[in-house]
């Protein structure tokens, strides 16, 4: 193997904070089509759904795509990070804010709910209702509350995130305006019935895989750029 083989080999498999960042497009472009695809095949909001391996399947695939979020936003985060400012921070915090407790849910449905369908059915009925409007007949503490914390937090986060990453210039300003309008839309939800208020995900999906396939790209391109200066330099 010559001296050019090995430099490529060695230089290709250190992790570097560039390919770090642009592996976090990656997952800004699985959470976004994952928030799309389970709007689509996410069981109804019923008693009798919630102990389906369907149900299960979904629920995992929430934190997984809750994760995803995550890691797709911090990725957005520190490629602007001195753009966007305080602004951006604050953005970041709320929209990470929402992440972790559609995480913390997605758990509960996934391992918690299915389990206690049989002994307590108004309380899986009262959870479950939580997002999807249906009607609490027992007390459920302070969950009820997160809902509306959850909606403010994916409105502000979403929106103020978006607004910052518009005026950066760093990302697509389409695709963080679409992220902020994405936010906006979700106030619709109070009009449109449940389960069709599910459509209204679909504009952060696309802002997500949007911004995510320019993270990803933009730091492909620069690596091949490096890789043939590197070849004409060695030639």
């Amino acid at each position: 193997m010559d001296d050019n083989n090995q430099h490529h080999i060695r230089r290709n498999g250190e992790v570097t904070a560039p390919g770090l960042l642009r592996s976090t497009g990656i997952f800004a472009i699985m959470a976004g089509l994952l928030y799309i695809v389970i709007q689509l095949i996410h069981p109804p909001d019923q008693l009798s759904a919630v102990p389906s391996t369907a149900w299960i399947v979904v629920a995992c695939l929430s934190m997984v795509m809750s994760l995803f979020f995550l890691i797709g936003l911090l990725g957005m985060y520190l490629k602007q990070v001195k753009e966007v400012g305080w602004l951006g921070l604050i953005g970041f915090i709320l929209f990470s804010l929402f992440w972790l407790l559609s995480m913390a849910f997605g758990f509960m449905e996934a391992f918690v709910l299915p389990l206690i369908t049989d002994n307590a059915p108004k309380v899986v009925e009262g959870i479950t209702g939580i997002f999807g409007g249906g009607v609490r007949e027992v007390e459920l503490g302070f969950l009820p509350v997160l809902a509306p914390i959850a909606g403010v937090l994916y409105l502000l986060g979403g929106l103020v995130f978006g607004i910052a990453t518009y005026r950066a210039r760093v990302l697509p300003r389409q695709a963080a305006a679409l992220l902020a309008f994405g936010a906006v839309v979700t106030l619709a939800a109070a009009v449109i019935p449940h389960p069709v208020d599910r459509i209204l995900a679909v504009p952060t999906g696309l802002a997500f895989i949007w911004l995510g396939y320019r993270l990803w790209s933009e730091h492909e391109s620069k690596a091949e750029a490096r890789d043939l200066q590197s070849t004409q330099i060695n030639a």
